[in-house]
Formats: structure tokens, C-alpha cells, sequence
């Protein structure tokens, strides 16, 4: 009983060693096949590479024929597909083993599934290995067309698609562009941005914009209304014809002058006039050769006259054409490759050389084209440019606000600022800076104040305004962070700009002398100063108003509207040398005049008394004192009535009755407009007040002489070249 319980029990045990020694080599096993299958896995990959490699091999190579290339494909497929067959038949064989140690070891089946799905891969892979060999076939049949179809991506432009090849050839990009694209380095999208000033739509003027009903209008509907004369209808549409294309101003379609004729946007009766126009674009040809406008009029081809005409329009409107590229290139590019020169580039603005060419619509004045584009307004609907026609001179620039209606949408009536329109998302960032360079030109410099702490100031270069960085901040007209955003580019000058004015609140000083000019003519602020050395006004009548600005509280900057002491104001250039010791009387007005016995502050009334101080000179500051708001109590600085002063004994009943009399004010001005002889009175009352500053400017004007330039011409001239 006792042996077979014995025997039975080492039984028992040789069959779990048994068991255990099978479980061990089961397991074994199955790592051997597991590493095998890691194996196949590894050569499935290697089949897929050589797949992509093979097919890249096909696309891109060259140098052999289509019979060589077709062989050495067809071997190369034939020796992937064995090599897959018998990649195949290992993995099932390894398969079927992996299922039966599994079988054996009590293993979960989910190994197996593993592994007919690595054998399912395969049998995949195989297949496509047979597709690859009969695609490898087809490929090749087109083997020779690729070859002669090297890579040469296009843009699109707003006459068509350009060839990026073609502008590497006219030298308008470099070849490391073609290569970042073939590369993938950039994409066609980004350098297509960053060309859209010089392939995309022109800005040239699209139609009439009728301030009354709030419509547009085209240049010949508003020739048939009778709106303007037909002749000057066709200037503009020979114009757009000249710089691109023929505008529908209803839609802001660009169009080609025969698409604008088939399409009935123009008549036949025009199709001459514009088939010639469009030649500044397409190029003139002469012999073998594409000229350009300048290039014609040199071969005598093209009027001189017309030709400067055009030439100023193209600039105009975004830059000369090119005729064998068909876009607009940088000045400096177009004189360097001979489509200008720049005799003929500094003479655009000269009225002798080459007289204003266009006609404004409501009045009929001759007029640059650059100079109408001023006075445009961007119509959101359609994208185009308009001329404003009526009454309301909706796009004039004044001093009376720092900003003009420049952006309209005709389908709602809504008007607002170019900056307004920026951020509202009406118009986008690079519209944005086309419209604000119409208006303004800021620029930054540093300086340093009285003591000698460094300034950051923008300036307004065509309006002649100014901003303090340093105070902006200081009165949280400016924060940190939109500074940190300039610096770093992020933002360009013009948003800083228009930032800081639109916090602004700027209030008329209803104190203040005539602290500047304003040239109507130019559209800026000049200071006294440059109003004499510019011929704006005489000496006299600069040094009055410079004697009001020094006994009233200091010499005015206009830009700023900051106020400064004469040595101060020297020091800025508000002031020349003669101008500040002339002064220094008029500034103890403000500030009295120190008693050389008693040291007591006197007033101007009483340093008359006195014989401390000039009567003439006296009676004027007193004068311009009280026109501007009151006298001045020396010791406060705080405005006073006539009476209270007599009452305080700082004038006398003498000099109050004398300044009573308003027709006793001498007439020692002479009126900037009209010539004629005014008095101090009179010129305030012709004084308007400044929205940048607050501060009062006289109104004056210059007949500009023949053969004049404008500034425009050097800021293309200097700035380009």
C-alpha cells in the first residue's frame, strides 16, 4: 500500500519535471521565433524602403534612357518580390512552430493573432511590391517627358501666373529662393506674400466715389452722367490700362483691356486708346527686343511727355513695370537694369519738364497722380480706390484732426480712419501701411533733454507733428508691452503712431498765441522760425509772434506742443541767434523783471514806471498778454482781468485805458495769405486751432515758382535709389 503510494507520488513528480523541462523549452522556442519574426518585421521595412527609394529612383533620374531604366526596375522588383516570397514562406513556417510551442506551454492565443497579422502584413507587402514593378512601368514610359520638365514653380500675379525662373533670370529673386522651395525651406504661399507688393493688384484709382448718395461710380458712367469731361475720363482709364489692368470698380475685378472689352466694362470706342496704354505693361516691341516705357521713349517709340506721364503713374501705384517679367520692381532695380534712368527719375515732379498730367474731377485742376492718390479713398467693397466728388471733402487733410476719412464701405455708407479701419479688421495689415505712408511719414531719432536725459521721438515728417516716446509712456497714452512690441518689430512706427494719438485728448488752449504755421500748400506745421527762413512770412511779422509766444509763457514748438525758454529754444532750433537776444526782453515779461535795488519782481506796468524796461516794447507784451487770455502776474504766472491788475496795482490807469482801446493796437503784421497789413488781434482771430497740440496756427500759403520740385520727387529720388 504504502510502495505504490510512494510510487505513485515519484510518478507524479517525474511528470511536473517533465512538464516544467517542456514549459522551459517551449518558452525558448518561442523566443527564438519571436526574434525571427522581429526579423521579417524588420525586412518588411527594408522592402518599403527600397519601394520608396526605387520609385524615387524612377521620378528623378536622369542620365539613362527609358529601355535601361525600364531593365534595371524590372530586376530590381523581380529580386524584391523573391526576396518577399521567401520572407513569406519563412514567417508562416515560423508561424505554424509558434502555434503548436504554444499549443505545448498553454500559452494565450493572442501571440498567435500577433503573428498571422505580421503575416497578413507581409502577404501585403507583397502585393505591393508587384504593383510597385507594374507602376515602375508606367513611370518610366513617362521617364522622358520628366526629364525635360525641370522644377519651375509659378506665381500668381494679377495678370496671370509668372514663372519664379524667369524672375531669377531678370534678377528680381536670387536662386537660393528656387532652392528653399525645391528644399521645402519655404513654401510657394509665403514667397508669394512676401512679393504681393510687386505681383499683386495695382492701386491704381478705380471709379468715383458720390459723397451725397454714398455710391460709386466708373470714370466713363461718370463721363456720361456729366460729371466730369470725357477727356479726363479717359486719362484715368488709360492710366489703369498703364499701370496693370482696367478696374471694375463695382466688383474690384482687374481685367485686361481685352477681357475688359469682351466683358463690356469698356467700349470699342476706347479699344485703341487702351490696346496702346497697356503697351507701359506688356512691353514695346522693336525688333527683338521688349522695351520698357523709358526704353521706348529713348527709341523715340513713345512721347516723351506721355511717357513721364506713365512712368509717374506706374510709380504711383506701386513701382515701375518690368515688360519681360510683367511686375512691379524697386526703383533702384529698374535703374540698375536700364528700364530708367535717373535724369529722367528726378525730372517726374519738376512742372516744366513734365507738367502735371491728370485732372481732379470736380474742379478740373491739373494734378500728379501720386497727389490724387492722397486724396483717394479705399473702398472695402471690391478693394479699390476711389476719388471723392462732392462737397463734403471727405478725404482732406486738415490740422483741425490728427485723422481723414480714408476708408469707406459703399455698400453700408460706413467712413472711418485708415488706423479705425486697421482695427476693426476692415482692411488688412499691408493696406494699412499703403494708406498711413499717403498720409504720414514717421520716423524715430533720439535726443536729450534739458538734462540731458535721452529722448526717443517720432516725427511726422510731412505733417511736421511729433510724439515723445518717454512721455507717452508717462501719461499712459503707451504701455510697456506695446513698446517691447515696436522695438521688436512686431509693430511698425505707423501703429505706434496712430496708438498713442488714438489715446489722446487733446483740448484747445483757448490761451494761446499763434504757437506755429501751417502751410497750407505743403499740408504741414512749420515754426516761426522756418515760416521766415521758407519765405513764408517777413522778418517783422516772425518777430511779433515770436514776442507774443516769450511773454505769454514760451517759445512754441508745433510739432509737440511743448514750450520752451529762449536759450532752451535756441538750443532746439526754434530759434536763430538774432531772434534769441531780441527776445530776452519779452521773456522778463512773463517771468518780471527783478528791481536792481530792491530785488522785488516787478511787473511789465510797473518796470515801465520804473524806466526798467522799454515802453515799447512793454506796451506790446501787455498787449499780447491780454488778448490771449489776460495779463500775467509775474509772481504766480496765474491770468488775470484788466481790472483785476489795476486793482492789484500791477498796471496803472494809464496803460489800462490805453489797452482798452483795441483800434490803438498797431497794424504791425503782415497777413501770410492775403499780404495785407494786420494787427496782432486780427491775426488771432485768423488763427485755427491744432488737434495734435491744442495750440493756435496761422494759416499760410507760398505760389510755389516754375520749375519748383515737390518734396515727393526726392522721397522717391533718395529713398530708393
Amino acid at each position: 500500500m504504502v510502495s505504490s503510494y510512494e510510487e505513485a507520488n515519484r510518478n507524479l513528480e517525474e511528470e511536473l519535471i517533465k512538464i516544467k523541462v517542456s514549459s522551459e523549452i517551449a518558452t525558448a522556442e518561442k523566443d527564438k521565433v519571436l526574434e525571427k519574426l522581429q526579423r521579417v518585421k524588420r525586412g518588411k521595412m527594408e522592402i518599403v524602403s527600397n519601394q520608396s527609394s526605387l520609385q524615387n529612383q524612377t521620378i528623378t533620374k536622369t542620365n539613362y534612357s527609358t529601355v535601361q531604366t525600364t531593365t534595371v526596375q524590372q530586376k530590381q522588383s523581380q529580386n524584391l518580390i523573391a526576396k518577399n516570397q521567401s520572407q513569406k514562406t519563412e514567417a508562416m513556417a515560423i508561424t505554424k512552430k509558434l502555434v503548436s510551442l504554444d499549443g505545448q506551454a498553454g500559452i494565450s492565443p493572442s501571440v498567435t493573432s500577433i503573428t498571422n497579422t505580421s503575416s497578413y502584413n507581409v502577404k501585403d507587402m507583397s502585393s505591393n511590391a508587384s504593383h510597385f514593378a507594374s507602376m515602375s512601368k508606367e513611370s518610366s514610359l513617362k521617364q522622358s517627358e520628366t526629364t525635360t520638365r525641370p522644377f519651375s514653380p509659378k506665381l500668381q500675379g494679377h495678370r496671370g501666373s509668372i514663372s519664379i525662373r524667369k524672375l531669377i533670370k531678370t534678377k528680381f529673386l536670387d536662386r537660393e529662393t528656387l532652392q528653399k522651395l525645391e528644399t521645402g525651406l519655404v513654401t510657394l504661399e509665403e514667397v508669394q506674400s512676401s512679393l504681393v507688393q510687386f505681383i499683386g493688384k495695382p492701386t491704381a484709382i478705380a471709379g468715383i466715389y458720390l459723397e451725397s448718395s454714398k455710391k460709386k461710380i466708373s470714370f466713363l458712367e461718370a463721363a456720361e452722367k456729366g460729371l466730369l469731361a470725357k477727356t479726363y475720363a479717359i486719362e484715368y482709364m488709360e492710366a489703369q490700362a498703364a499701370t496693370g489692368c482696367v478696374i471694375d470698380p463695382l466688383t474690384g475685378q482687374t481685367l485686361s483691356v481685352q477681357a475688359a472689352l469682351e466683358n463690356g466694362v469698356v467700349g470699342l470706342d476706347l479699344k485703341d486708346k487702351l490696346m496702346d496704354a497697356e503697351k507701359a505693361v506688356t512691353g514695346y516691341v522693336h525688333g527683338s527686343k521688349t522695351l520698357s516705357v523709358f526704353q521706348a521713349m529713348e527709341e523715340r517709340i513713345v512721347d516723351r511727355l506721355k511717357g513721364k506721364k506713365i512712368i509717374e503713374a506706374q510709380i504711383a501705384t506701386g513701382g515701375l513695370v518690368h515688360p519681360v517679367i510683367g511686375v512691379r520692381v524697386p526703383l533702384n532695380m529698374a535703374v540698375d537694369q536700364g528700364l530708367l534712368n535717373k535724369a529722367t527719375l528726378q525730372s517726374l515732379y519738376d512742372p516744366v519738364s513734365n507738367p502735371k498730367g491728370f485732372h481732379k474731377p470736380d474742379s478740373g485742376q491739373k494734378a500728379y497722380y501720386c497727389e490724387l492718390l492722397k486724396t483717394c479713398l479705399y473702398d472695402t467693397d471690391g478693394g479699390v480706390y476711389l476719388l471723392p466728388f462732392g462737397e463734403k471733402n471727405l478725404s482732406s487733410f486738415s490740422f483741425s484732426s490728427c485723422h481723414r476719412v480714408s476708408v469707406i464701405n459703399s455698400a453700408s455708407g460706413m467712413e472711418m480712419s485708415t488706423y479705425q479701419a486697421f482695427k476693426g479688421n476692415h482692411i488688412d495689415k499691408l493696406t494699412y501701411l499703403f494708406l498711413s505712408q499717403q498720409d504720414s511719414e514717421w520716423q524715430e531719432k533720439s535726443t536729450v533733454d534739458v538734462n540731458e536725459s535721452p529722448l526717443h521721438v517720432i516725427t511726422d515728417l510731412k505733417s511736421g507733428r511729433q510724439l515723445c516716446i518717454e512721455t507717452a509712456l508717462d501719461l499712459k497714452f503707451l504701455e510697456i508691452t506695446e513698446l517691447v512690441s515696436y522695438r521688436s518689430g512686431l509693430i511698425s512706427v505707423y501703429e505706434l503712431a496712430d496708438l498713442i494719438l488714438s489715446r489722446m485728448v487733446v483740448v484747445p488752449d483757448a490761451n494761446s498765441p499763434l504757437a506755429g504755421l501751417w502751410d497750407v500748400t505743403q499740408k504741414r506745421r512749420v515754426t516761426i522760425l522756418q515760416g521766415h527762413q521758407q519765405g513764408l512770412i517777413d522778418r517783422l511779422t516772425a518777430l511779433r509772434l515770436l514776442e507774443a509766444q516769450a511773454c505769454t509763457g514760451g517759445i512754441c514748438d508745433p510739432a509737440s506742443g511743448e514750450k520752451a525758454t529762449v536759450t532752451e529754444a535756441l538750443r532746439r532750433g526754434l530759434l536763430d541767434e538774432t531772434f534769441a537776444r531780441q527776445l530776452q526782453q519779452c521773456e522778463q515779461a512773463y517771468y518780471g523783471i527783478i528791481h536792481p535795488q530792491t530785488a522785488k519782481t516787478l511787473s511789465v506796468a510797473q518796470a515801465i514806471q520804473e524806466n526798467l524796461f522799454p515802453k515799447d516794447v512793454g506796451l506790446r507784451c501787455l498787449e499780447f498778454q491780454l488778448l490771449t487770455g489776460g495779463l500775467i502776474n509775474p509772481e504766480t504766472h496765474d491770468r488775470i482781468s484788466l481790472d483785476e491788475a489795476v486793482q492789484s496795482f500791477l498796471v496803472d490807469k494809464a496803460i489800462a485805458s490805453f489797452l482798452k482801446d483795441e483800434k490803438s493796437y498797431p497794424k504791425s503784421l503782415t497777413c501770410p495769405k492775403t499780404k495785407r497789413k494786420i494787427s496782432f488781434m486780427d491775426a488771432l482771430e485768423k488763427g485755427v486751432y491744432d488737434g495734435h497740440t491744442g495750440l493756435r496756427l496761422l494759416e499760410t500759403t507760398k505760389v510755389l515758382s516754375v520749375g519748383a520740385k515737390s518734396s515727393f520727387q526726392y522721397l522717391w529720388t533718395y529713398r530708393h535709389i
